[in-house]
């Protein structure tokens, strides 16, 4: 297996963010689910003893993850810990050349600043902005990741993104995350991206028109939950459903009988599959417990 690239963490983080920003750093072991955080200056991401520490996780099959955006010191990498925007974002799991290829035909949208080779067809595309409000990226990245067929799930402005030149230890074989550094010397504004609504009053206005009902929101359903990987017995399945749950019943506005047609398929996957009891009960725990925003990934 190739060696962690030492130069391009660093030079991504130096590059992607400004020197005074505080950013999240995320590590994850898909072996037992466990997640450490922290949440340290740019001038901290990029020293040696923490690029140190960060290569010996990643050599113990941690994955290494680092936000988007920056946050206010502290620790919490929820939304409304966002001090700054510094990228629009999307993610796709599946035809990374295809998103590629309808970018280059899209008028309204600068070419990215990077993209990342998170593993064989899978991609991160970052445009590298400034002076944009958490609220006016997140509505774009919703209203792009529906235009060009991304991960819907991937729109917040705390979402991360995989750190580039170390591993992903997701799949097997690990695969080192490679960035294509194609304009990262520009930075866009609002200006040069396509118009957000920028009052609240609008953009409810045009979630409520632009949402599908009944059989459209579970067919949407359906396609999301063809890019998820099906829970595994002894893999942190019974977490990783109800959360899934969560973001069926709740981000697709599902009523339970819905949501139970939408999980046909992905539960055919799963290993074991979940029983109609099991997974009816996780459904409704997911609408009363969880805190997936109502219609958010419509």
């Amino acid at each position: 297996m190739a060696a962690v690239d030492r130069r391009v963490p660093v030079q991504f983080l130096r590059a992607a963010f400004e020197a005074e920003d505080w950013v999240g750093v995320l590590l994850k072991t898909y072996q037992t689910g466990r997640v450490v955080q922290r949440i340290v200056p740019v001038s901290t991401a990029v020293s040696d003893r923490f690029q140190a520490w960060l290569r010996h996780m990643n050599a113990h099959a941690w994955n290494v993850y680092v936000s988007v955006n920056a946050y206010r010191p502290g620790r919490s990498r929820a939304r409304d810990a966002v001090a700054a925007v510094r990228h629009l974002f999307l993610e796709e799991d599946h035809d990374g050349p295809g998103l590629l290829a309808a970018l280059s035909t899209r008028p309204d949208l600068p070419p990215p600043s990077y993209v990342l080779h998170s593993s064989p067809g899978r991609l991160h595309v970052l445009w590298r902005v400034r002076g944009v409000a958490p609220v006016h990226v997140e509505e774009l990245q919703r209203r792009l990741a529906r235009e060009l067929a991304t991960d819907r799930a991937a729109t917040s402005s705390a979402q991360t993104t995989r750190l580039p030149g170390f591993f992903n230890h997701k799949r097997r074989p690990a695969a080192r995350v490679d960035i294509e550094a194609l304009h990262a010397d520009d930075v866009f504004s609002a200006a040069d991206l396509p118009a957000c609504r920028t009052s609240a009053e609008s953009t409810t206005r045009h979630t409520r028109s632009a949402r599908p009902q009944g059989a459209g929101r579970v067919d949407r359903a359906r396609a999301f939950l063809r890019r998820v990987e099906p829970a595994i017995t002894g893999q942190h399945g019974d977490r990783q459903t109800f959360r899934l749950c969560c973001r069926i019943v709740r981000g697709f506005a599902l009523s339970a009988e819905e949501a139970m047609q939408a999980l046909v398929g992905w539960n055919a996957r799963c290993d074991p599959p979940w029983t109609e009891g099991e997974l009816r009960q996780k459904v409704a725990n997911a609408r009363r417990y969880g805190r997936e925003p109502e219609g958010g990934l419509l």
